[in-house]
């Protein structure tokens, strides 16, 4: 299974979504300096879908509606990424339990929902501005392009407008469109996908451990930090790192890429959810399992 090629779509059903997200962040490349931004915008996210765009060494994670809006960051990105395996992850929230989002996850590559996007993008029909004074405005589309660039800097904020049954039209098709991703989808345990998708982040590796789980330094030094078994990678295999390292050292040495033993999952579980609960602000509650995560099959 491990040498076979993932389907075009693939689904998570009912899983902790801001777990699944962090585990995304250092499972599947170092994405670690977007985690934060990431997981607070799904945890504020007042819609029940998100979507995260990840590219080759970044990843943004927006309102799924803001995918579909040539005015948006999550757009552009959608647009302007030219890395042949860049992927998007549409989060689906169902409900949410102790601060805790539950809902289904879908990965497909990000050529499936470009080509979407271009058939059903969203155009404002205006633009709201507000000027330093206070004084606020509006201007349709061909009246704010052709204003010179100073008197857009002029303003103190501005936004495009767009006509609510339009985004009430949208978010109807989307749900359909979801549901019929839903429909195509090959179905995946969480744990199953960041394995194959960490697979692929190892493979990147100068000294890949193919039975190892890559990390990245940041995590490794968090691991270390907590007292976690971290291994170095190195040309002649892997090596246990001392705890001491995180401080004496970790982040200077010549080799610079650490793993994580399948046995030693557990320890990165506990991490990863200490982690979300920080960020999304939840508060922590006692972990009554001490046991390692059983290990996938490889």
């Amino acid at each position: 299974m491990k040498q076979e090629s993932l389907p075009q779509i693939h689904l998570v059903r009912d899983t902790d979504l801001g777990m699944f997200a962090y585990g995304l962040h250092i499972l599947a490349g170092d994405f670690l300096r977007e985690s934060e931004f990431n997981l607070r915008t799904l945890a504020t996210n007042t819609g029940e879908d998100s979507i995260a765009i990840m590219g080759k060494k970044h990843m943004w994670l927006s309102d799924a509606l803001l995918a579909y809006c040539p005015s948006a960051e999550l757009y552009r990105m959608a647009a302007m990424t030219e890395y042949p395996g860049a992927r998007a992850f549409l989060f689906h929230t169902e409900r949410k339990e102790g601060g805790r989002l539950y809902g289904d996850v879908l990965m497909m590559g990000l050529d499936t929902l470009r080509q979407d996007i271009e058939k059903n993008t969203l155009y404002p029909y205006g633009v709201s501005m507000e000027y330093r004074d206070g004084t606020k405005a509006e201007a349709d589309i061909e009246k704010w392009e052709s204003m010179e660039l100073c008197e857009k800097d002029a303003l103190k904020t501005w936004r495009y407008l767009y006509a609510p049954e339009q985004v009430t039209e949208w978010q109807h098709f989307y749900q359909g469109r979801f549901s019929q991703w839903k429909g195509q989808a090959f179905p995946y345990m969480p744990q199953d996908l960041e394995e194959r998708l960490n697979t692929g982040y190892m493979e990147t590796a100068q000294n890949p451990d193919m039975d190892m789980y890559l990390i990245p330094l940041g995590t490794a030094k968090q691991m270390l930090l907590d007292g976690g078994p971290v291994y170095r990678l190195l040309p002649g295999g892997p090596e246990k790192i001392a705890p001491v390292s995180a401080v004496t050292g970790l982040w200077y040495e010549f080799y610079r890429e650490f793993a994580v033993a399948p046995e030693d999952l557990g320890a990165l579980d506990r991490l990863v959810r200490r982690e979300t609960d920080r960020i999304m602000g939840i508060r922590p509650q006692p972990d009554k399992s001490k046991e390692h995560r059983p290990s996938p099959e490889r």
